[in-house]
């Protein structure tokens, strides 16, 4: 029997046993020299590794479901597909070559795709794993700055708050690597960091947007007599 797995790593890992990825994150200005970045992918399994890279817009609803749109307009890619021998590493270049006038940052995933194993084809039996990594781009216009609101905030269980959050600026929000400050009577608690990653399930707000996150929070605090800031 044959099967053939697809693991898709987001923003929480860089590494999986196929290869690794570095960086997950980055931000680029949409013209000049800042408007290009270095991806290095490494291949520490035995075999080689045959990769495919490619570009998607990014889209997230209020509810905070992510949409990707095939965009091979608005990146320079080099090299797009590369074979990587067993132990070795290969740098591929992503340069923003879209609108270099922009109101708002856009966001992009910037998939690096191990390329499928035809096990029929290899005359092999048992488990094939085809590995996807979908790297996080934000291009960001000069001078655009973030502004949040914190539109609403609900007791969902005893540990968990829902908020609604809006971004009436123009710049993306990273909302893991904010600071998030429960007030209450008479104590307070701050998150930030892992812990706060580890708690909160969204993990940006795109500019002109809004969307409603769930964060688990100590049964001390309660959401409707307790105050929330959240700073980055």
């Amino acid at each position: 029997m044959r099967y053939i797995f697809l693991i898709i790593v987001l923003l929480t890992s860089y590494s999986t046993g196929a290869f690794q990825v570095k960086p997950m994150v980055a931000e680029l200005e949409s013209s000049g020299s800042q408007s290009q970045q270095t991806i290095r992918i490494s291949n520490p399994s035995d075999s080689p590794l045959t990769i495919e890279i490619s570009a998607f817009d990014l889209l997230i609803d209020p509810n905070g479901d992510e949409t990707l749109k095939a965009n091979d307009d608005d990146f320079l890619i080099i090299p797009m597909t590369t074979i990587i021998p067993s132990g070795q590493s290969q740098s591929v270049i992503v340069r923003y070559i879209g609108e270099p006038i922009l109101e708002n940052s856009k966001a992009y995933r910037v998939a690096i795709d191990q390329a499928s194993v035809d096990l029929e084809k290899a005359g092999q039996s048992g488990v094939g794993m085809s590995v996807s990594f979908r790297t996080l781009f934000n291009v960001v216009p000069k001078g655009a700055e973030a502004k949040l609101l914190i539109k609403n905030k609900r007791q969902v269980d005893t540990e968990t708050w829902s908020v609604l959050l809006e971004n009436t600026g123009n710049k993306y929000i990273r909302l893991s690597q904010a600071q998030w400050l429960i007030k209450g009577d008479e104590q307070q608690l701050l998150l930030e960091g892992a812990e706060l990653s580890k708690a909160l399930t969204g993990k940006i707000l795109l500019p002109k947007s809004s969307r409603e996150v769930s964060i688990k929070i100590p049964t001390r605090f309660n959401a409707a007599s307790s105050d929330l800031e959240v700073n980055f």
